[in-house]
């Protein structure tokens, strides 16, 4: 059995001088006789980490304004979908009532002030909590999207792009207020279902 070319460099045998040489080499080695891949896979360009981006916003004088702008632009995006779906709007959450009790949306803000999720709540009429919400109050709206990620509301990107809310608002539209609006007759409506 041959050995491989890297431990064959490490005793004194001289390299191949030609060609011949070399292919012969080459073929014993299964490793270095391999193909390189068809095409490097693309790399995404580099995207800082979160936590990098939230301590530069900590330092720059203009992120209290791009948050606000982006906070005005998201309770505008939910205001356009809740009204749809006959929600009101209330001091902090958007609510709707029906038989068996008031399903809302609310938009939690973290607490370093960086992001926003958008949460489901139900509050029953009776005393037992009834369907999903057995151990909690609320839904989080990333229990609705592929991608559970693009659920959180990052201020920066969406100061930069409101298309970062499509996504979010697509969700809330077409899965999330359908299924939480059918729990106001139905506490077992279906399960959560994604694209």
């Amino acid at each position: 059995m041959p050995l491989p070319s890297w431990l064959r460099a490490r005793f004194a045998k001289p390299g191949p001088t030609n060609a011949a040489e070399l292919a012969a080499d080459l073929a014993a080695d299964p490793i270095a006789a391999a193909p390189p891949p068809a095409s490097a896979p693309e790399r995404e360009p580099h995207q800082p980490d979160n936590m990098v981006r939230m301590h530069i916003a900590a330092s720059d004088p203009n992120f209290p304004a791009k948050r606000d702008a982006a906070i005005t632009q998201i309770i505008a995006a939910i205001d356009t979908t809740a009204a749809a779906h006959g929600f009101t709007k209330k001091p902090r959450s958007w609510a709707k009532s029906g038989p068996l009790g008031t399903v809302s949306i609310q938009l939690q803000r973290s607490r370093f002030g960086f992001d926003c999720d958008i949460n489901l709540g139900w509050s029953p009429l009776s005393e037992t909590p009834l369907g999903p919400w057995l151990h909690d109050d609320v839904v989080p709206l990333a229990q609705f999207l592929p991608v559970p990620d693009t659920a959180i509301l990052i201020y920066l990107d969406v100061a930069d792009s409101p298309a970062h809310l499509d996504a979010p608002m697509h969700a809330l539209n077409t899965r999330a207020l359908p299924w939480l609006i059918a729990h106001l007759t139905d506490p077992n409506a279906a399960l959560i279902a994604t694209d």
